[in-house]
């Protein structure tokens, strides 16, 4: 153990195991490195839909992250689904002290069956008090749009370049039956991945996604090259999904 790096969720509890903390702990474990948690959320969700959230604590939220940074030294935090306005401020205030490793966000609005994370006033604030603080933010284009309100992706960069969001990695944008992935730097398109559309849906792809480009951004310190390394990653564990009869999951047992 004291040879591995670790890195710190910031996460909600999907039951089913296949996304929110419980993925980002396995996508790190491939990449020999240990992953910390501070669960913000408890959820009732299921393959179909998230049909309840709870938030914990602030206060409690607050003293889990002050002791596991005491204890550990971190080299990288993922952050993914939030739902509320006080852990969204707590989060932007811790992380704020850690503006010298790298920062992941996973802008997650509503869960892949159904359900809303972030209603308007978490987005709101969200937008202009934690995102800018990222290293990174990977929304999909259906959460970009939803970020904006705009309809077109460059209109949407541009926006959140003026909100102070400069690097953001956009996933899910289909073209021509290909899957494109595409890196903005401060409203510059650097990177554009294309990988081919899998006819199927499958659960937890933007947190396994998010925190692989984590994982690799530790290593590399190079961000185009930690997004080209986590899309070969994906693509390596999506071909081969474990279906529940109801909804694909990513299959990291391989």
């Amino acid at each position: 153990m004291s040879q591995k790096k670790f890195i710190l969720t910031i996460s909600g509890h999907d039951p089913t195991c296949a996304a929110g903390m419980t993925m980002d702990v396995m996508v790190a474990n491939k990449f020999n490195i240990h992953c910390l948690s501070v669960i913000n959320n408890l959820t009732i969700q299921d393959a179909k839909k998230l049909h309840k959230i709870i938030n914990v604590d602030e206060k409690f939220f607050k003293e889990n992250l002050k002791n596991l940074t005491k204890n550990f030294k971190v080299s990288g935090i993922k952050i993914g689904a939030l739902s509320s306005n006080k852990i969204i401020e707590e989060t932007a205030n811790f992380v704020k002290t850690k503006s010298k490793i790298p920062i992941i966000i996973d802008p997650i609005i509503k869960a892949g069956g159904g359900g809303l994370f972030l209603k308007k006033e978490n987005l709101n604030l969200a937008l202009k008090n934690l995102y800018p603080l990222a290293t990174l933010i990977t929304p999909n284009r259906e959460e970009l749009l939803g970020l904006t309100g705009f309809n077109k992706i460059t209109d949407s960069i541009k926006k959140l370049q003026d909100l102070g969001i400069d690097k953001v990695y956009v996933t899910g944008n289909e073209i021509n039956k290909k899957i494109v992935n595409m890196l903005f730097v401060n409203g510059e398109k650097k990177l554009e991945i294309k990988t081919t559309k899998l006819d199927k849906k499958i659960h937890g792809t933007g947190c396994a996604l998010s925190t692989s480009i984590l994982c690799n951004l530790i290593s590399t310190k190079d961000l185009p090259k930690s997004c080209k390394e986590a899309n070969k990653f994906m693509e390596k564990y999506l071909s081969n999904s474990l279906t529940t009869g109801q909804q694909e999951f990513i299959n990291l047992n391989q």
